[in-house]
């Protein structure tokens, strides 16, 4: 994961797929499962609550797998280059093969 200098996060960022097409599956069949049930809806009240409660839990599951699919936007700490490439540049550069390679161009 890197960004460029204004920390806009770049195209590695995007959301997670799998999490995305969990998240837009639960919105169907919760939305479609709530109307059946507001449709059922029969004057004594119980469909209309299978319905209310078919709708909170999709909004709570909605909530949780947004926030999971976009975990990675939430820590803009994450956003500075791979860490393992500068360490592989530092132990590139103190590497006794390229210090005695540079000792013997300066003689």
């Amino acid at each position: 994961m890197h960004s460029s200098r204004g920390k806009v996060p770049t195209f590695t960022m995007r959301p997670h797929p799998v999490v995305s097409a969990c998240l837009i599956i639960i919105l169907i069949v919760g939305l479609l499962l709530a109307m059946s049930f507001f449709s059922q809806e029969d004057g004594t009240g119980t469909f209309k609550q299978r319905g209310i409660l078919t709708l909170i839990v999709t909004a709570i599951l909605s909530i949780c797998l947004t926030i999971l699919a976009t975990a990675k936007l939430w820590f803009t700490h994450l956003w500075k280059k791979n860490s393992t490439h500068a360490r592989h540049k530092q132990h590139t550069k103190h590497h006794p093969a390229v210090q005695n390679r540079e000792f013997r161009e300066k003689r």
